[in-house]
C-alpha cells in the first residue's frame, strides 16, 4: 500500500483508542507489524496528538500568546510615514487594530481549545459488528498467518488466559500465534481424528471502545472463505470462534459451541 493512505491512517488513529483493531484500519495494522520505520512515525503521532489534546484541554491561552501575535502583527504592519497632523492619531488606531486582533485571537483559541475539549470528553457509543463484518474480519487473520510461526502448547506456553472447554479443552500439541501485531492471539485446535478436514481455531483479543458483543457465542455465520464464525464477549475478553470442515462447517460450529464453551 502506498504511504500516503498509511500516513492519513495514522492521523485518523486517536490516542487511548484501539483503532488500530478496526476494519478500516487492518492495513495500517499489518504495516505497523512490519516496518519499525513506520511504527516511529505512528509512535510520534500519537505522542502528538496528546501533546495537542492536553494543550487544548487547559483551554487557557498558552503563556505568551498575546506577545508573539503583537509581534507577528508588527512585521505586516510597517507603514510609510504620514504628515504631521496625523501622528497624534495613528498610533491609537494601530494599537486598536492590535489589541483588536489579540482579542479576537485569544478568543478563537478559548473557542477551539472548548470544542476539542468537549469531543475528547464526550463518551464514544459502542455498536455490535454485522456477523458479515467479523466473518471477514476473522477471513483476513486467516489469511495473515505464518506456518513458521505457530508455537506449540508443549514448547511454549500461550501468553493468554483459554476459556474453559468441554470436552474441547487445550493440549500440549495444540499451536498458538499472535496476530495484529500481539493484539490478538489465535488458539489453533488439533482435531482428532480430522475425517473432514476440521480446524479450529479460537481468537482472543481485548475489547475495544467502540464495539460490543453478545455475551455467549451466537449461532455464527459463514465467511467469504468457507469458515463458520461467530464472536462474544465475557470477563474482559472478546472471542472471535471459526472453524472449517470441507463438507459442513455450519455444522462443526454447532456440534463446538453445544460443547458449553465457558470464558475462562
Amino acid at each position: 500500500m502506498k504511504s500516503e493512505p498509511l500516513h492519513d491512517m495514522i492521523d485518523a488513529c486517536r490516542p487511548g483508542h484501539d483503532d488500530l483493531d478496526q476494519p478500516e484500519f487492518s492495513e495500517l495494522a499489518q504495516a505497523l507489524s512490519e516496518d519499525s520505520k513506520l511504527q516511529r512515525v505512528f509512535a510520534r503521532s500519537q505522542e502528538f496528538d496528546t501533546t495537542l489534546r492536553t494543550t487544548f484541554q487547559a483551554v487557557a491561552p498558552p503563556p505568551g500568546f498575546a506577545e508573539r501575535l503583537l509581534a507577528s502583527l508588527d512585521q505586516f504592519e510597517e507603514e510609510p510615514a504620514v504628515a504631521d497632523v496625523e501622528t497624534a492619531v495613528e498610533p491609537a488606531k494601530r494599537t486598536s487594530r492590535r489589541w483588536f486582533t489579540v482579542r479576537a485571537g485569544m478568543a478563537s483559541l478559548a473557542t477551539v481549545a472548548a470544542v476539542v475539549s468537549i469531543w475528547f470528553a464526550m463518551p464514544q457509543q459502542k455498536s455490535t459488528p454485522s456477523d458479515r463484518a467479523v466473518a471477514e474480519r476473522v477471513d483476513r487473520w486467516n489469511e495473515d498467518f505464518d506456518e513458521a510461526d505457530w508455537q506449540r502448547i508443549a514448547d511454549v506456553s500461550s501468553p493468554q488466559d483459554f476459556p474453559a472447554w468441554k470436552p474441547l479443552e487445550l493440549r500440549s500439541d495444540d499451536r498458538w500465534q499472535w496476530v495484529l501485531k500481539q493484539r490478538t492471539l489465535c488458539y489453533d485446535l488439533n482435531m482428532t481424528p480430522q475425517e473432514n478436514g476440521e480446524i479450529v481455531r479460537l481468537f482472543v483479543s481485548k475489547p475495544t471502545s467502540t464495539e460490543v458483543f453478545p455475551p455467549s457465542p451466537p449461532a455464527g455465520y459463514p465467511s467469504p472463505n468457507g469458515w463458520h464464525v461467530g464472536a462474544w464477549q465475557a470477563n474482559g475478553r472478546v472471542y472471535y470462534l471459526a472453524v472449517y470442515a470441507h463438507r459442513d462447517s455450519k455444522l462443526l460450529y454447532s456440534r463446538v459451541i453445544g460443547s458449553r464453551i465457558n470464558a475462562a
